[in-house]
């Protein structure tokens, strides 16, 4: 799938959602000739194909509202548990902006009172799609050694996380156990206000993978910290020290990672490249093409960097754009610039970053970063995944904007 592609942006995700939903949509007015079609389908194809065929299967089954999808997908759901979570998770098709049908979901999960993998799935389901009319049956299956992980997951993700999870979580840290130290990040990251500063701290020092969206959380409270702290990790990925100085905004990173990018060949990477567009606004021509001149593209990066500057007021010494790319060569005072921060071209002043126009032009690891942080400031469950359905992004953000308008107002 598409998703799988970390390099690619949710214009690209949108592009092959739509498609999707355009030939379910269409399949389903055919009735049950369709249905008939794909259980032929299945029945003849193999590999990622009848999986592919199993997906659009049931997605066709939940817009026609079927009676059958409970079956279908107790049948199908231990061999190709991918393709039944996503197809339940990303339809049916809303009839308008806010008409989200989650229907479905309660079904499955009294369907599977006897099969473990679909309750399961309906658990994990309920919280993905906000099902609060569940809230009792996961709250009562909490404390069941099967599905207590599912279950507390899900919790979390329709905002009814409770002082236990505190402890939880750090349990899961401090086990050394990969499985229970990725659950706590799932927590930690559906609800930021589970990890206090010291729990924080023990997630941090986790393998930087594992970490990953601890340090989306570490970046968001303290930036300045955050940036600091990278910069002495030796073991943490490029990929991800980039994405930390992105967030972070400050005009030093940015300098230092232009720096980087001038001298190496070639375009630039992604993570490269979502620094650039999340901070600068803009990625210039010469870095993204390739073959590319390292002297054009240092000079493209530099006439960029000094324009989003001089346009922030951001001091400048006078020959910023003929010396090297050291820091105190082009900025006029970079102590005080290391209280500025930059998001998409502009001056970053508010307490809960915008998610702007930048979010749909970066990778799907950077924006699941951006809605971190959008939880961690807003200091409230924001549990939007980056690989959720486009429209459901959409539809997010939508929201997301019209709350700002409101507080700015």
């Amino acid at each position: 799938m598409i998703a799988d592609n970390q390099a690619l942006t949710l214009n690209a995700l949108r592009v092959t959602d739509e498609s999707l939903d355009r030939q379910v949509q269409t399949a389903a007015l055919y009735g049950q000739a369709a249905l008939d079609q794909l259980d032929m389908r299945i029945s003849e194809l193999a590999g990622p194909a009848q999986e592919a065929a199993v997906f659009v299967r049931i997605a066709v089954a939940i817009q026609m509202r079927t009676d059958d999808l409970g079956d279908l997908a107790s049948k199908h759901v231990t061999e190709f548990t991918r393709a039944v979570r996503e197809a339940c998770w990303f339809y049916p098709v809303p009839n308008g902006l806010f008409n989200d049908d989650c229907s479905h979901v309660p079904a499955l999960f009294e369907h599977g009172a006897a099969f473990t993998p679909l309750r399961l799935l309906a658990i994990e389901l309920a919280g993905l799609r906000d099902v609060q009319s569940m809230l009792p049956q996961i709250k009562e299956l909490v404390t069941e050694p099967a599905s207590e992980s599912v279950a507390t997951l899900a919790l979390t993700r329709l905002g009814a996380a409770t002082a236990a999870m505190h402890s939880l979580a750090a349990d899961c840290v401090t086990s050394g156990i990969d499985e229970r130290c990725y659950a706590a990040m799932a927590l930690i990251a559906c609800d930021p206000r589970i990890a206090d500063d010291g729990l924080l701290e023990l997630a941090l020092n986790l393998d930087p993978i594992i970490a990953d969206q601890a340090w989306a959380i570490a970046t968001s409270r303290d930036p300045r910290s955050a940036v600091d702290h990278a910069a002495a990790r030796r073991d943490m990925p490029p990929a991800q020290r980039a994405r930390i100085m992105a967030m972070a905004g400050y005009p030093d990173s940015i300098i230092n990672a232009c720096a980087e990018i001038a001298e190496t060949e070639g375009e630039v990477t992604v993570s490269q490249a979502d620094l650039l567009e999340l901070t600068l606004g803009s990625i210039p021509v010469e870095a993204r093409c390739v073959p590319n001149s390292k002297a054009e593209k240092s000079r493209a990066l530099r006439t960029l960097v000094l324009r989003v500057f001089r346009e922030a007021h951001i001091g400048l010494r006078n020959d910023a754009d003929i010396d090297g790319w050291q820091v105190d060569s082009i900025l006029a005072h970079p102590t005080q610039a290391k209280q500025v921060r930059l998001r998409d071209g502009r001056v970053l002043s508010l307490k809960v970053p915008p998610l702007g126009r930048a979010i749909q032009e970066v990778s799907h690891p950077l924006r699941q970063w951006l809605y971190i942080e959008r939880a961690t400031t807003a200091q409230r469950v924001f549990s939007l995944s980056a690989f959720d359905v486009a429209r459901r992004q959409d539809t997010s953000m939508t929201a997301a904007e019209f709350v700002d308008a409101m507080v700015d107002r």
